[in-house]
């Protein structure tokens, strides 16, 4: 099991090169579908499991909801 510190480094890496705020209009349930399953894939890739990553972000769908409001809000 990777140690927490490491996961929530490649999380916040990941989300800065790939999480971007939705335009208004856009389908968030489909952006959210699309950013998990690249966002797990990722992780697995870099030996990370989905359930190591869903233990230290939660939920990944609301996490990356909550990046992407945050990301909207930058913008």
């Amino acid at each position: 099991m990777r140690p927490k510190a490491e996961i929530e480094t490649f999380a916040s890496h990941w989300v800065a090169q790939n999480v971007r705020g939705v335009p208004g209009g856009a389908n968030l349930s489909l952006e959210l579908d699309s950013l998990a399953s690249w966002l797990t894939r990722d992780a697995r890739s870099q030996g990370i499991s989905g359930s190591e990553l869903n233990r230290v972000v939660g939920d990944i769908d609301d996490y990356l909801a909550e990046q992407i409001r945050l990301q909207s809000a930058a913008g």
